[in-house]
């Protein structure tokens, strides 16, 4: 028995012609630069350019100075979308020389001393999102170029979630909040 209230579930043709109507109908800014921080877990990289694409992310950059990512597990948890996003993977001192320079405002996700709820602050437009290590966090050296640090507030005993995830609701907000920005801009434009 079917709920027509819920619909059913698109098959992957209906899925791709509608997001590619969307993205050929609605010019959405791009979402921001996804920044990884020494990332040690292929699925965890191949989730992030999963993410960079489903939330319109254009590039991914990789910072680590060890070269033993398992390709075969990062594509594989992509989901092709690492032929989709631009990426690559540098080391600090490239990305510090080659990249702070030119880069819009790094964002950290990450609970700091500083750092402020993301569903009660506000966004830049344009920035990048910095992620860092499963297990460590983002490294010192790239959390002293961030110029701000958000967190997802936690409500059980743990107090952090995995690092995919935090990405995805930061992302999924930044969206949201450019959304709202696009609307109210619009709404601006037709009154005057």
């Amino acid at each position: 028995m079917s709920n027509k209230s819920v619909g059913t579930q698109l098959d992957g043709q209906t899925l791709y012609r509608r997001q590619k109507y969307l993205r050929d109908t609605f010019k959405y800014p791009p979402a921001p630069v996804i920044v990884g921080d020494n990332l040690r877990i292929p699925e965890n990289i191949g989730s992030v350019l999963r993410l960079a694409d489903a939330a319109g992310s254009k590039k991914v950059i990789l910072i680590n100075n060890q070269n033993d990512q398992n390709l075969n597990r990062i594509r594989r948890t992509a989901r092709n979308c690492d032929v989709l996003v631009e990426w690559e993977s540098i080391t600090y001192d490239r990305f510090l020389n080659d990249h702070i320079p030119y880069l819009p405002p790094l964002i950290a996700i990450e609970i700091t001393s500083a750092s402020t709820s993301i569903f009660e602050t506000a966004l830049p437009t344009q920035c990048c999102l910095v992620i860092g290590n499963e297990k460590h966090g983002i490294s010192p050296i790239l959390l002293e170029q961030c110029q701000q640090a958000v967190h997802i507030p936690m409500f059980g005993v743990n107090g952090s979630i995995n690092v995919t995830h935090a990405l995805a609701i930061v992302l999924f907000e930044w969206r949201r909040q450019s959304l709202l920005q696009m609307l109210s801009k619009s709404d601006l434009e037709q009154k005057a």
